[in-house]
């Protein structure tokens, strides 16, 4: 066997380096020292049977001496000559609410954590540290959150978490919390009373800005039964985007609950109606034209949506129709087809945000259209319905005064018995005589009739005649009779002379 290469010993004394300093090195998780010890011993393995005087040998020797005497493993090995030191696990972990700030106690070997946030709705909220604190943004903590800080000192980690809890009675917090702007000028916040909270209790609601900067209580609250139940707020030029409401309370027999909520004014904003509208038609179509309500801010025209309502003025108020959306990109304008006569229509709109159908309030109606096809038809009817009752009526009048019930029902004709009527002339004698031994009285005139429906006396027969006693006489005295002409007699109705 030949000489060795008087490295050999070198090589010897490098591969129990490296496996002293690696001993249980795997393939995961090596860092750049560890990957040029595992050079070096792989170099040592394949070196160590070479014979002396090889090149090989001299090669291998210049690379471990570059190895071995580099810096970085030089300050390796001095650190894990080093006696590590046992840091203090307790942190000293604070929360801040209001401002949503967690601190903990620094460590002068701390060199970089992070902070974690744990929520029921929203789940893992991370944040780096700053400056051993972590500042989270707004968010609702009447449930309870988990905190946790994990911090490295001398590279090695170190976590401690802290419960933030609300504090209170269960079931004595405000509830049914909801706020809403109007008018674009004014809040309104309404909530109820906790269906476990005692009698004395009070509620109480501050407003803080998302920049944390502006903080206010209630202004003007709305009561019921002498406890705090809702809020007015008129002046929102402290508000931002979205803004942090809270609502806490107070009592002398338990503790109170608090509530809090981040609301965006945008989403809870209820839009105006909208102003200036017109209608402008022709003989084919009517084209609605309107303004943009005036809102906190000055959104553009793809920021709404409006919906519109057409009705005839005739009905009950409202269309039969399907309600009609229009998109804010439509300029803020409807053409819809009304050919004439298109009669008297109303028309309403209604506002919405673009993403969600949260209607505001109707605008007042608007007319359009004209009254005059409706009304020269019902003119037209009437008329017709007046002419033939007019007509029916003259006809009525005429009929019965030309024509009669003479005419619609005339007398039968008898056939005359001329030795019969003779005989009774005879006896009767004439019609203006009397009874002997009384005086006699010349018959009245003739009452003049219409010659219609009259004839001369002088063509009837004396059988055509009546008997008509006298108006007054005495018992003594005998009957005495006059003879009247039946023409004589007063004729019913209106021919009655």
């Amino acid at each position: 066997m030949g000489l060795k290469c008087p490295c050999h010993a070198i090589a010897t004394r490098a591969l129990e380096s490296c496996q002293a300093a690696r001993p249980d090195a795997g393939t995961s998780g090596i860092s750049a020292e560890e990957l040029r010890l595992a050079e070096a011993s792989r170099l040592v393995r394949w070196v160590l049977p070479r014979p002396v005087g090889s090149p090989t040998c001299l090669l291998v020797i210049t690379i471990l001496l570059s190895l071995l005497l580099d810096p970085a493993f030089l300050l390796t090995q001095g650190h894990q000559d080093l006696p590590s030191v046992e840091p203090n696990s307790s942190l000293n972990v604070k929360f801040d609410p209001k401002k949503m700030q967690l601190t903990w106690d620094c460590k002068e070997n701390a060199t970089s954590g992070h902070c974690v946030m744990t929520h029921k709705e929203k789940g893992q909220i991370k944040k780096q540290m700053k400056r051993c604190q972590c500042t989270f943004q707004d968010n609702s903590l009447h449930g309870g959150v988990t905190l946790t800080v994990e911090v490295y000192v001398n590279q090695r980690p170190i976590s401690e978490t802290l419960v933030y809890t609300n504090p209170g009675k269960e079931g004595t917090a405000a509830q049914n919390f909801s706020c809403l702007v109007y008018n674009a000028d004014f809040l309104n916040c309404t909530w109820a009373k906790g269906h476990a909270a005692p009698d004395d209790v009070q509620y109480f609601l501050y407003i803080r800005n998302s920049t944390r900067k502006s903080e206010r209580e209630c202004p003007h609250y709305l009561t019921d039964a002498g406890t705090n139940v809702g809020c007015h707020l008129q002046d929102l030029s402290g508000l931002t985007s979205y803004n942090y409401f809270l609502v806490n309370g107070t009592s002398r027999e338990t503790g109170i609950q608090f509530f809090d909520s981040i609301l965006l004014l945008k989403e809870i904003e209820r839009y105006s109606p909208p102003h200036n509208i017109t209608v402008n038609c022709n003989e084919s179509h009517c084209l609605v034209r309107w303004e943009k309500p005036r809102t906190r801010k000055n959104w553009s025209n793809r920021e709404f949506q409006y919906q519109l309502d057409i009705w005839r003025q005739s009905n009950s108020g409202h269309s039969e129709n399907q309600l009609i959306v229009v998109s804010g990109d439509s300029e803020n304008r409807y053409n819809f087809p009304s050919p004439e006569p298109r009669g008297t229509q109303m028309v309403k709109i209604r506002t919405a945000d673009a993403r969600r159908a949260h209607w505001g309030d109707w605008s007042q109606p608007v007319q359009f259209g004209s009254e005059e096809p409706e009304s020269s038809l019902v003119l037209v009817y009437v008329l017709v319905v007046l002419g033939t009752l007019a007509g029916g009526l003259a006809c009525g009048c005429l009929f019965k005064r030309f024509l009669g019930s003479h005419s619609l029902f005339p007398p039968i004709p008898r056939i005359r018995d001329k030795l019969k009527d003779d005989h009774q002339i005879d006896h009767q004698g004439p019609a203006h005589l009397t009874r002997p031994g009384r005086a006699t009285s010349s018959p009245p005139p003739p009452t003049p009739c219409c010659p219609t429906f009259c004839r001369p006396i002088a063509q009837m027969s004396v059988s055509q005649a009546v008997l008509r006693p006298p108006a007054t006489r005495s018992h003594s005295e005998p009957a005495q009779f006059s003879v009247v002409h039946p023409l004589w007699l007063p004729l019913p109705g209106p021919l009655r002379t």
